[in-house]
C-alpha cells in the first residue's frame, strides 16, 4: 500500500511540474521577445552594433605585425578663428605577415615613411580643431587613411590604421 502511495505523490508531482513547466512558457517567453525587441529598438536608436562586423579583416594573432611611424606635428583646417591649431599624431599600421606581399610591403613602408605620413597628413589636414576632437571623426580619420594605404600601395595586407599618440592644439 506505502509504495502505490508513494508511486501516486510522484506521479502528481510530475504532473505539477510539467503544468509549471508549461506555465513558464506560456508566461515568460513573450516577455522575453518583448524585452528581448525593446533592446534591438534602442540598440539602433543609439546606433549600436549587436553583431560582429562581417566586412572587417581578421587577423590570427600570431599573425599581426605593426609598423609605426614616429609622431609629427600636422597643421589642422582653420576654423575661422584667428589661431592657427595643430596635431601631434603618431601612427601605427597593423599588417598581416601571412599576406603574400608582407615582405615586400614591409620593406616599402620601411624605405617610405615620410610617403605613408603624407597619406595621412593630407586627410587630417582636411579636419578642424573641433572636428578631430570628436571621438567618432576619429574614427573616420583612421578609416579614411586606411583606404588611402590600401589604395596607394594596392594591398589589402595593411588592415589597421590606429593612433599611438593624438593631441591637439
Amino acid at each position: 500500500m506505502k509504495k502505490n502511495l508513494i508511486s501516486v505523490l510522484i506521479l502528481a508531482l510530475c504532473v505539477v511540474n510539467l503544468i509549471l513547466n508549461i506555465m513558464l512558457v506560456f508566461v515568460c517567453m513573450p516577455s522575453a521577445k518583448k524585452t528581448n525587441n525593446l533592446i534591438g529598438e534602442i540598440a539602433s536608436v543609439l546606433n549600436l552594433e549587436l553583431e560582429s562586423d562581417d566586412g572587417a579583416a581578421t587577423v590570427e594573432l600570431k599573425n599581426i605585425a605593426t609598423f609605426d611611424i614616429e609622431k609629427q606635428v600636422v597643421n589642422l583646417k582653420d576654423d575661422g578663428s584667428g589661431k592657427n591649431h595643430f596635431v601631434q599624431v603618431g601612427i601605427t599600421l597593423e599588417l598581416d605577415s601571412s599576406a603574400e606581399d608582407y615582405a615586400d610591403l614591409n620593406t616599402v613602408l620601411t624605405n617610405s615613411t615620410g610617403a605613408v605620413f603624407d597619406e595621412a597628413r593630407d586627410v587630417i589636414q582636411g579636419y578642424t580643431m573641433a572636428e578631430v576632437s570628436d571621438q567618432k571623426t576619429q574614427e573616420n580619420l583612421k578609416k579614411e587613411i586606411l583606404e588611402r594605404l590600401q589604395k596607394k600601395y594596392g594591398t589589402h595586407c595593411i588592415y589597421n590604421v590606429s593612433f599611438s599618440t593624438f593631441t591637439t592644439q
